[in-house]
């Protein structure tokens, strides 16, 4: 893996870095899951249950099979309309094909509906240890513990996009980027700068400077990023993920977008 090298750096602070992040407006705030959990909890309200601590409801058994069919297919529905608009503006940004983010982001989820995802807003199952930079430099601090199986750290965020933003820097680690076809040169000065500045790239910092308006190049597409992360040693707590299974669920979300634009019932 080649060095990466920086074209420059400005720092800042982590904590005013994370204060910027919690103050700044989520720009796709939508919460269509839990408008559709409650209308489920309603009519089935063993499946469903409440979090005190958010105010969020969650899929007490989060398997297709734990659910009708009219449900599963409206639950899909919803959280495609809810993620759709950041994963691609995310995508865009840094290069990654935007099924690839919400296919990820579904499957590790249960489609916005685990009690991970309502309780800390980790849409991704991303975890603290060895992730030093989720604190120090981007002021993501808290946790909480959940068996998976065994006790662990899940990092908590305040909402989907700084979720989707620190998964975006998961999947550019080095012993990922390491098996994408240019060892994700397009990308690499940009994450490290990220990970020193504690922003985004194309944010200004106070002095009013940034790395860039935007990235130059191709997407990965989700073959090549799917590549990169399935069947990695590193990931090795989903014993059914596999390259073909998270194929599946690239379809998955591609059927979810037919569907939105009227083209699929399936």
């Amino acid at each position: 893996m080649k060095q990466m090298c920086l074209l420059f750096l400005i720092a800042l602070p982590s904590a005013l870095a994370a204060q910027q992040l919690e103050e700044a407006p989520s720009m796709f705030g939508s919460d269509s899951v839990q408008q559709t959990l409650l209308l489920l909890a309603r009519q089935a309200p063993d499946l469903v249950g409440y979090i005190p601590e958010t105010g969020r409801r969650y899929i007490k058994v989060p398997r297709s099979s734990a659910l009708p069919d009219l449900w599963v297919q409206r639950i899909q529905d919803a959280f495609f309309y809810d993620v759709h608009k950041a994963c691609k503006a995310y995508g865009q940004r840094y290069l990654v094909d935007w099924r690839a983010l919400a296919s990820k982001a579904a499957r590790e989820s249960f489609w916005g509906c685990s009690y991970l995802a309502n309780r800390t807003f980790n849409y991704f199952g991303i975890r603290h240890k060895a992730k030093e930079w989720i604190c120090d430099r981007m002021g993501f601090c808290a946790y909480v513990m959940r068996n998976d199986p065994e006790p662990a750290a899940f990092a908590v965020f305040p909402d989907f996009e700084r979720s989707l933003w620190v998964f975006i820097h998961t999947i550019y680690s080095q012993h990922f980027l390491e098996r994408l076809p240019d060892y994700g040169r397009q990308v690499v000065d940009a994450v490290a700068y990220e990970r020193l500045a504690g922003r985004p790239y194309w944010v200004r910092s106070a002095d009013g400077q940034r790395f860039a308006q935007q990235l130059r190049g191709y997407p990965y597409t989700a073959d090549e990023l799917i590549y990169t992360w399935s069947e990695h040693a590193i990931n090795n707590l989903c014993i059914s993920c596999t390259r073909a299974t998270d194929r599946e669920w690239v379809g998955k979300i591609q059927r979810a977008a037919e569907r939105a634009r009227g083209l699929s019932s399936n």
